[in-house]
């Protein structure tokens, strides 16, 4: 399994997006917020430092600060901001293809793009924007698939989407800017995820992929339902991992790094395969106990849960 810890995609490396703030495709108005501004109850205004957005909660709403929480509801990341930010299942979308520009400004050699809707998906990574630029790393993929099991579906079963593509080979260039193309009809991106990953041992054969189901049903007094309510499957997967004991105090000190912080977890990095889907995770353990029992192995115990 490959962690990436997540690097904080802050103004200075965002160097552009395709998708502007205030968002103009947005179906409510969004203002940038001025404390001299006047917001009628409903209102949308957002921040563009922190690349948040708040709905007034009262009418006149003046000179009340974003943080004041009996003026303000804070709805979540903004449009272009939403797939840098992980704390929430919330994606950035665009109408036409999308595109951003981020310069790193430290090495990294891992990206991840999740929950992605479009026809391909590109990343490059060059020396400087513009010419002259080197060129050190190229993909593209394309996102339309088909899962074909016989003849039959393989003519007619209809094509689905790619959904999360991730790259483990981007060469440790501190000095670089990537860019990420996102091709297609309503695009979206709901996580883009650049780090460096740690690998924390191999996957044994009982790892488990489950949800935790926030969905509501009612039953009557006979046992009849009477009301049923679908809200989200949050996934969550157990695993268990064999480790190298030299390894081992790496692998403590990111269990440290990433107390009640989100990363991206690979339980297979070979995307092709047929559980590569079930095991990435973007999200935070529960358990991540390590048994030091064996001389020269120790096992982890890994109990994972999406944002």
């Amino acid at each position: 399994m490959n962690v990436i810890p997540p690097l904080t995609i802050t103004d200075a490396r965002l160097i552009s997006s395709t998708v502007s703030e205030p968002d103009a495709g947005s179906p409510s108005t969004e203002q940038v917020y001025s404390a001299s501004a006047t917001y009628a109850l409903g209102a949308i205004a957002i921040n563009t430092t922190t690349h948040l957005k708040y709905e007034s909660l009262v009418a006149g709403n003046t000179g009340n600060a974003l943080t004041d929480e009996t003026k303000w509801f804070l709805l979540g990341a903004t449009n272009k901001g939403a797939m840098f930010d992980f704390l929430r299942s919330t994606a950035t979308e665009s109408p036409t293809s999308l595109t951003v520009v981020i310069a790193p400004g430290e090495r990294i050699n891992s990206l991840a793009l999740l929950g992605l809707v479009g026809s391909s998906v590109t990343v490059s990574m060059d020396s400087a924007l513009g010419s002259p630029s080197t060129n050190y790393y190229y993909h593209t993929e394309d996102l339309t698939t088909r899962e074909a099991f016989d003849w039959y579906s393989y003519f007619f079963k209809p094509f689905a989407v790619k959904h999360n593509v991730v790259l483990f080979d981007l060469p440790p260039y501190a000095a670089t800017y990537i860019t990420i193309t996102i091709a297609g009809n309503n695009v979206e991106c709901a996580a883009c995820v650049l780090g460096s990953y740690t690998y924390i041992g191999q996957v044994l054969n009982d790892a488990v992929s489950d949800v935790l189901n926030f969905s509501t049903v009612t039953r009557d007094f006979a046992g009849g339902t009477n009301a049923m309510v679908q809200r989200r499957n949050v996934p969550k997967t157990n695993q268990t991992l064999l480790l190298d004991k030299t390894r081992v105090n790496a692998v403590r000190a990111l269990r440290d790094e990433l107390n009640a912080t989100p990363a991206v977890w690979v339980g297979i990095d070979v995307d092709t395969d047929g559980y590569f889907e079930a095991l990435l995770i973007l999200g935070f353990y529960k358990q991540f106990s390590i048994n030091l029992s064996m001389p020269e192995q120790a096992v982890i115990t890994l109990e994972l849960e999406e944002i």
